[in-house]
């Protein structure tokens, strides 16, 4: 970790206003992308990075592990960020086990040659809520079906479910986006 890092990390041990708003703006682009990609709204994004700093700030105290600080930081704004988006859209859980899923979607890569980064997150911002969110923690957080199971509290195979669907309307909505190229 450079040594600026941990003079400000240090700081905010101490309860020093200054650093906490050091480390606030640090952490402010890296983790409002994080929060975007779970909320879809700029203003939500705001509201779910801030209610994770305070949890930072809360428990920085505790952290001790020398170099890891942005994992550390990341794994408290997307568990943040799951639980607004759980609260927000009444996440009750459904069962659906794995003969549900009958298909394993792909997607051709040479379309998405064809879009922009804007494009893309466009088309999961699309996704209804539970399947976004699942998509999210499998793609971009990489976490299986048995921790999203965990996190969310519902079996691993409505995970795979979830995430099956989610592929499924992405290709769907991929096709459309093909044919407006062509």
């Amino acid at each position: 970790m450079e040594p600026e890092l941990i003079q400000i990390v240090e700081g905010c041990k101490k309860g020093q206003h200054i650093m906490q708003k050091k480390l606030y703006e640090y952490f402010y682009t890296a983790m409002m992308k994080i929060c975007l990609r779970y909320t879809k709204d700029i203003d939500k994004a705001a509201i779910v990075y801030n209610d994770a700093m305070l949890k930072v700030f809360k428990t920085i105290d505790r952290y001790d592990e020398q170099g890891k600080i942005f994992s550390w930081v990341k794994t408290i704004v997307v568990n943040t960020a799951i639980d607004y988006v759980r609260v927000k859209s009444n996440f009750l859980p459904e069962t659906f086990s794995d003969d549900v899923i009958n298909e394993e979607y792909k997607i051709d890569q040479n379309v998405f040659e064809k879009m922009d980064v804007q494009e893309i997150k466009l088309l999961i911002n699309s996704l209804p809520e539970k399947l976004a969110l699942v998509f999210n923690l499998y793609v971009y957080e990489e976490y299986d079906h048995n921790e999203i199971g965990k996190l969310l509290a519902i079996p691993p195979g409505t995970s795979r479910y979830y995430l099956s669907e989610a592929r499924k309307q992405l290709k769907d909505r991929v096709k459309n986006f093909s044919h407006l190229t062509k």
